[in-house]
């Protein structure tokens, strides 16, 4: 995944801070988590995402 895959996936504009990305983060995880009747795969995306975002 790259960046702007990344930004696409947890809906943030181009240069967002730590607290925004892992704010967005939580937002969409407590709705998408398998646990809350979401997938595996889209929590492992949004996983992958907030790694990607906050490595760079």
């Amino acid at each position: 995944m790259d960046r702007a895959e990344a930004l696409r996936v947890l809906d943030l504009p181009a240069n967002p801070s730590r607290e925004s990305i892992q704010s967005a983060y939580l937002r969409l995880i407590h709705k998408l988590h398998p646990d809350q009747g979401g997938s595996t795969y889209l929590a492992a995306r949004l996983n992958e995402a907030r790694q990607v975002l906050l490595k760079g």
